[in-house]
């Protein structure tokens, strides 16, 4: 599996806000400035996650982006699922596929998505924060 730009744009972009929370709105324009991605496409993720209660925006001068709830309520599974649209390594078998495709299913991607979602799951952008030295010259 490998995470979407889309996913990997909503986790910078979370984690910065985590990082950097100073209780007042961030401009999308400093984030995308700190973290070099496109802010015309990181403005199209942000929508998602603050249509889905991740993000709280305000309009106007001053304006930006918070997090909706501490970083130790945001749950990664939730944001990664959000985003990607499942987090699934395989779709289920269908009647027609061979005994070894519902075989690797069941026995490979099956348990493997299962730990997977556990791991995530078991994940806060407040674990993150905590385990990624960050520095930031800017």
């Amino acid at each position: 599996m490998k995470i979407s730009t889309r996913g990997r744009y909503g986790l910078r972009l979370l984690v910065d806000l985590a990082e950097n929370d100073c209780n007042r709105p961030i401009a999308l324009s400093q984030v995308a400035c700190r973290q070099d991605l496109s802010e015309k496409y990181l403005q199209q993720v942000a929508l998602l996650l603050t249509r889905a209660g991740f993000l709280i925006s305000t309009k106007g001068s001053g304006g930006g982006y918070l997090l909706k709830n501490d970083p130790s309520e945001i749950v990664v599974y939730d944001v990664l699922s959000l985003l990607e649209g499942g987090l699934d390594f395989s779709e289920p078998p269908a009647d027609a596929d061979t005994a070894i495709r519902r075989c690797l299913h069941t026995h490979f991607y099956q348990p493997l998505d299962e730990h997977l979602a556990q791991i995530f799951k078991g994940m806060t952008l407040s674990d993150i924060v905590r385990s990624v030295p960050f520095s930031y010259s800017i």
